[in-house]
């Protein structure tokens, strides 16, 4: 019996960027980073209305993209720590995360070809925002390597560092493994919502969005609540991705199950005995 037949939809390779910057300091805790948050629109099919990190599904573009176009570390040392099963689905992922970044929050991690680091004025230019606007627009399918070869661009995937990994649970009409991704904002860089997808943008305190959660002025799903919980208290964006590059601890795989706890849906993770709120 299939997944399909069995009624468990496939979660789909998918990818997220946590992006950070220094905020003012806090005396109370010390704690000062501020992350990039989008409030997806209340029409989208999944986590309508929820505030999220930017972040989708790998295409197959991704995972063949010219290796003159991207910097970083070898797939070899990727694949094993994204659990890819290729070097090439190592590739889609981190593709993927650029991608997805600069569609939803208009950051582009990336560099021009002799190394020159993008500039505010760069992405203001006409082509930089059509070519956001067509990898938005998803009836068209538009594949942006032909773009980024006329630009002369190189994609910085040795910016990004590896922070954790979650599935959606099984029952849920879509679904997603997850690789979720910590980088500072490029310098000179602004971000911006794309307003097809996403209906406002902020950057929080960690502990602030979670405190806007907990009183309901806020929708933050579970993965995004715990990846917030863990970015909590630390005064540096460049430490704790430094630390995050650095790492040679495994990421773990963590997929949630849903429970009904008095006729109302939570979310048991699989290494705690108390469900949390979905």
């Amino acid at each position: 019996m299939t997944a399909a037949q069995a009624g468990t939809v496939p979660a789909v390779d998918s990818a997220s960027v946590v992006l950070l910057r220094d905020g003012p300091p806090r005396s109370e805790d010390g704690g000062n980073v501020e992350v990039l948050l989008l409030e997806r629109h209340l029409d989208s099919d999944f986590a309508g209305g929820a505030y999220v990190f930017p972040g989708g599904k790998v295409d197959a573009a991704d995972r063949e993209l010219d290796p003159a176009r991207w910097t970083g570390r070898p797939l070899s040392w990727w694949q094993p720590r994204l659990g890819a099963a290729t070097p090439n689905d190592a590739l889609g992922l981190l593709v993927c995360a650029v991608r997805e970044t600069f569609e939803e929050a208009g950051i582009l991690l990336a560099t021009r070809e002799d190394g020159q680091a993008l500039t505010g004025d760069d992405l203001s230019q006409d082509s930089f925002r059509r070519a956001r606007q067509q990898l938005s627009d998803r009836s068209q399918g538009w594949d942006w390597r032909g773009w980024l070869e006329d630009e002369a661009l190189t994609l910085d995937l040795g910016s990004l560092a590896l922070w954790s990994w979650w599935v959606t649970p099984e029952g849920q009409h879509r679904r997603f493994d997850t690789r979720f991704f910590i980088t500072p904002l490029p310098a000179g860089q602004v971000a911006a919502h794309d307003r097809i997808e996403t209906t406002a943008l902020v950057w929080s305190r960690p502990e602030d969005a979670l405190a806007e959660q907990a009183r309901g002025a806020a929708v933050i799903i579970f993965p995004t609540r715990r990846n917030l919980q863990a970015l909590s208290g630390h005064s540096s964006a460049h430490v704790v991705w430094e630390r995050a590059l650095a790492s040679t601890e495994p990421v773990p795989r963590i997929q949630p199950t849903i429970v009904m706890v008095e006729g109302r849906p939570m979310v048991q993770h699989p290494h705690e005995s108390e469900p949390s709120p979905v």
